[in-house]
């Protein structure tokens, strides 16, 4: 891996990746300052933040920006997350000082128009509830408001109606100012470039971004035991989500997680998914996933059923838990989890795009990058005792939160036990 890191004089840290092999490049501009960081009164304002810098610099328009990523065939986008956000653009490798032009005009000298204000306030009320009809959707945010009660963790990224419909200008403009410096901003690159070339680049568009101070993420949630049964009328299926803490992202216990949530519900393979789907026909989809950050995490399994099945999925699921808990998986199923993680990560990773990403996030989590030697050690050393203790700990009924969403009175979830 042909990887340079650079600390600008601000503070601002640049990391790049060149695959000469390409002819394509992937420039990200990384905010450290997601939906975590923001109070209860303004929850959403990171995401409405970045719906808004898209809508015009001091000397573009949205539809200049728009136009002349068009003109040369490239992408520009963002998104928010609950720890970060992302803008990135990817270009052929000769339009690099373009992309590097576009992203530090958007991100250092947004307009924030009034004009386009409530329009995109609009949007984002219909995005919220475009949620709201999607029950898949749905169900992980009812579950993490259950789960880490009261904390940013938990609350929807992009907000609710009532948060959004009171953020004003003024409150936008001050959270910019307050975030958005290079404490807080890493660029990535992947991609066919020299290293030279980025650096000069990164100091001639970068180099006058403030300081500033690095935002604080405050206290680590603490997870709930807690029920929710939620009653949304004319829904087919009930939609269940029942998760537990886990280890977070910077744990010692990151591989080995990983290849627990695997062999439980990682795929089509998967303990969940042989007997629940394919043994009794009693789901279409049935998977387990984590949410890993940097003080906290959790293992949450979804499942979509009949109602009348809704409690006995639950319960096989509950098997499942104490399965892996109280005896070893097999030697084979072991190495089958790990052969899938091993493929996925390589196969995630042969765009410039993915390598970008995977940059910014090993800066932002490690402050170091882990090299794919051993990120594939670290799988391998997983045992099936590790998988085992590590299961006991975190599979208890004290540590359990259930939330589902339910287009009946009478699924008898809110009376069954863990």
């Amino acid at each position: 891996m042909n990887v340079r890191k650079m600390e600008m004089k601000n503070g601002l840290t640049v990391i790049t990746e060149a695959m000469p092999h390409l002819r394509s490049v992937s420039l990200g501009v990384w905010v450290t300052a997601g939906s975590r960081f923001e109070s209860e009164e303004h929850c959403g304002i990171s995401h409405f933040l970045e719906h808004m810098l898209f809508k015009g610099t001091r000397s573009r328009s949205a539809a200049e920006l728009a136009r002349i990523i068009d003109s040369v065939g490239g992408q520009l986008d963002a998104f928010t997350d609950k720890e970060y956000v992302g803008y990135y653009a990817r270009v052929l490798d000769e339009h690099l000082p373009l992309a590097f032009d576009l992203l530090s005009d958007i991100v250092l000298r947004p307009a924030f128009p009034a004009v386009e204000l409530e329009r995109e306030r609009n949007v984002i009320l219909e995005e919220i509830s475009m949620v709201e009809d999607s029950p898949q959707d749905l169900i992980q945010e009812i579950y993490l408001e259950a789960f880490w009660k009261g904390h940013s963790l938990g609350r929807p990224i992009a907000g609710s109606r009532k948060s959004v419909s009171e953020i004003s200008r003024k409150d936008l403009v001050r959270h910019f100012q307050s975030n958005y410096s290079a404490a807080n901003t890493i660029i990535s690159i992947a991609g066919n470039f020299s290293h030279k070339r980025v650096q000069e680049l990164a100091a001639r568009y970068f180099s006058g971004m403030k300081t500033g101070l690095r935002a604080d993420p405050g206290a680590p949630p603490t997870a709930v035991s807690a029920r929710v049964v939620r009653h949304k009328p004319k829904l087919e299926q009930t939609h269940i989500c029942v998760g537990t803490v886990c280890p977070p992202l910077i744990s010692e216990e990151k591989y080995r997680i990983h290849v627990l949530c695997h062999i439980l519900g990682g795929g089509i393979s998967s303990r969940l998914f042989q007997n629940i789907r394919e043994k009794r026909g009693l789901v279409y989809s049935i998977s387990s996933s984590l949410s890993l950050y940097r003080d906290a995490g959790t293992l949450v399994v979804y499942a979509g059923t009949a109602p009348r099945t809704a409690c006995q999925v639950l319960e096989l699921t509950m098997k499942e838990f104490r399965r892996m808990r109280d005896r070893l998986v097999s030697h084979d199923e072991l190495k089958r989890a790990k052969e899938s993680i091993r493929g996925s990560i390589m196969l995630s990773l042969e765009s410039s795009s993915s390598r970008m990403t995977h940059l910014a996030q090993q800066q932002i989590y490690y402050g170091r990058l882990y090299t794919l030697e051993e990120i594939m050690a670290g799988i391998d050393s997983v045992t099936a005792r590790d998988v085992r203790r590590l299961a006991a700990e975190i599979f208890t009924s004290s540590r359990m939160t259930l939330a589902a969403l339910d287009g009946t009175t009478g699924s008898g979830l809110e009376e069954l036990s863990f």
